[in-house]
């Protein structure tokens, strides 16, 4: 097996993977099938553009009637599927069940699972339920962990790269423990379990916190898959924390409850649709009306389909947006679908070293900033280490002046151009030093304005949430706390109007980030901040102080 990453964007990662001659792109999905009795077959699945699939070796071994001919033919030939197969060993049986009665061994499966020449086999883990104390998901960590070492050791089929699970439910300790000790062991790809209950009861930032914790504790060279993530609305968070690979039944299960998914509004009853809001080949030939009049198993087989399309399609678009280098945006149009995928975002600033540590120096565009939770991107956690670390004022300033945030970002603004060129043609000018005020990054020294990505964004100029507010007031109090020995007087330019693009007169709003800065100045460092109406009167205020 080869795993190649070409490209990354947060923690998202485009690979390629190549195993016993096939080839597969991630992030990707597996969908899952039933080995006898499915709505779409597995080369139908192939039609749909699926480059894997996940089936279940254990309903294969538990079949008298079918185990034979499979064992003869594999599992390639028996599906007639030439794709990637993943297959599982049992363990979910007991996961979703409770089942503890399966009547197999680890031995027994996972010999089956190679003679049957099954791609990606997993072994017979114990997975954590949610309501496990922390003794009992304990136990179930360690004898995984023991059966993988097992595994290892009984390994016949080269052409076999096993799946390590890795557990812990919603114990920390545990998941870091097991992804530590999983990752001294080879396997093709580790897969976090235990999810699919979480992901049931739209339990995100419990299903993000167990991705990120064993994200940070995994060997970074494999493939980091998701059992059970079958929602594409979740897709872009869950690549976006590292997650390369799922699997899911979500396409057909969803369908056989008339369950239609959408991007924009989470899944619907096909009963509530009067339009298909999609393009996909189903949607462009039916319409609602008409797909309620067919036989039910023509219904549940359409909207599988449309379900599948969509998934696939939402992959496309995230990797399109890593190799874009829009990642960031993706995740925080797609969260809107739901408020617990909101939450859930917003726990990443939690982990902003760790997601900052993988973020890129430089981007071929600039950010888009649309929403409050944008102010959590690793690129404000390192704007606000790089001002405390690697920025030094101008040794020869004396003075400081501070212009507001206007209709148009810093030095675009007509109006902020005119303020600097009266500035630049002061006879003191090397003493004066200019920073922009900022409603994402609180204050832009004017010389960093061109670089990525103070010069290169477009967000909201409005300054209304306490999480902006946080932030801009954050950098601000960062800034100052270093560098106010630098200035013997610093004003802030704050006129009642100003020319906007348009060369028309517009008030500065009352929520304009500049009141957030001076209401901190002028109570900080009243000796030294002073306020004023015009540029003019600025340059008057520094130059009394040469005399």
């Amino acid at each position: 097996m080869k795993f190649e990453i070409q490209d990354v964007d947060a923690l998202g990662r485009i690979g390629k993977i190549e195993v016993n001659n096939k080839q597969m792109i991630t992030p990707n999905l597996f969908p899952v099938i039933h080995p006898f009795d499915n709505v779409i077959t597995a080369s139908g699945l192939k039609d749909l553009g699926a480059q894997c699939l996940f089936t279940n070796a254990y309903i294969m071994y538990k079949n008298k009637e079918y185990r034979e001919e499979i064992l003869n033919k594999g599992i390639h030939d028996f599906l007639n599927y030439d794709g990637i197969i993943a297959t599982d060993s049992g363990a979910f049986q007991q996961y979703m069940y409770n089942d503890n009665k399966i009547e197999i061994s680890p031995e027994e499966i996972e010999n089956f699972q190679e003679r049957i020449e099954s791609d990606f086999p997993v072994i017979l883990d114990l997975p954590v339920q949610l309501e496990d104390t922390f003794e009992v998901a304990e136990s179930k960590v360690l004898k995984t962990i023991e059966r993988a070492k097992e595994n290892i050791s009984r390994r016949e089929n080269q052409n076999c790269y096993w799946i390590g699970p890795i557990h812990g439910g919603k114990f920390p300790d545990l998941l870091k423990r097991s992804s530590i000790e999983m990752s001294k062991l080879d396997f093709g790809i580790y897969a976090i379990g235990g999810l699919v209950k979480a992901f049931l009861q739209y339990q995100f930032e419990l299903t993000l916190n167990m991705l990120i914790t064993v994200k940070k504790n995994i060997i970074p060279n494999k493939p980091l898959h998701m059992f059970g993530l079958g929602l594409p609305q979740f897709f872009s968070l869950a690549v976006a924390c590292g997650c390369d690979l799922m699997d899911s039944a979500a396409y057909i299960l969803f369908a056989k409850q008339n369950r239609y998914f959408t991007l924009s509004t989470g899944t619907k009853r096909l009963d509530e649709l009067i339009e298909f809001p999609c393009h996909c080949p189903i949607c462009t030939k039916y319409t609602p009306s008409e797909v309620k009049t067919f036989e039910p198993e023509l219904i549940v087989e359409l909207l599988a389909k449309h379900n599948l399309y969509l998934s696939f399609s939402e992959l496309r678009t995230i990797r399109q947006a890593i190799r874009d280098g829009n990642l960031w945006e993706l995740v925080e149009t797609r969260i809107r679908n739901h408020p617990n995928l909101v939450n859930a975002y917003r726990m990443i600033k939690n982990h902003d070293n760790f997601f900052e540590l993988h973020e890129k120096a430089y981007k071929n565009h600039g950010r888009l900033y649309s929403s409050v939770e944008s102010v959590n991107r690793p690129l404000f956690r390192r704007y606000s280490n790089k001002l405390d670390t690697n920025y030094r004022v101008p040794k020869e300033v004396k003075f400081l002046i501070i212009l507001p945030e206007l209709d148009v970002k810093g030095v675009y603004s007509p109006q902020i151009q005119k303020w600097i060129e009266i500035i630049n043609n002061n006879a003191n000018r090397e003493k004066i030093h200019i920073i922009l005020a900022s409603s994402y990054y609180g204050v832009i020294p004017n010389e960093l304005m061109e670089s990525f990505p103070l010069g290169q964004h477009e967000g909201r100029m409005e300054f209304k949430h306490q999480d902006h507010a946080y932030n801009a007031l954050s950098n601000t109090k960062l800034f100052f706390e270093k560098n106010h020995d630098h200035y013997v007087k610093i004003a802030i330019l704050l006129p009642n109007e100003y020319l906007n693009e348009l060369n028309e007169k517009t008030d500065i709003s009352k929520n304009n980030v500049i009141f957030i800065i001076k209401d901190y100045l002028t109570n900080k460092f009243k000796e030294k901040g002073s306020t004023f109406l015009d540029i003019e009167s600025v340059l008057e205020y520094f130059n009394d102080g040469l005399k």
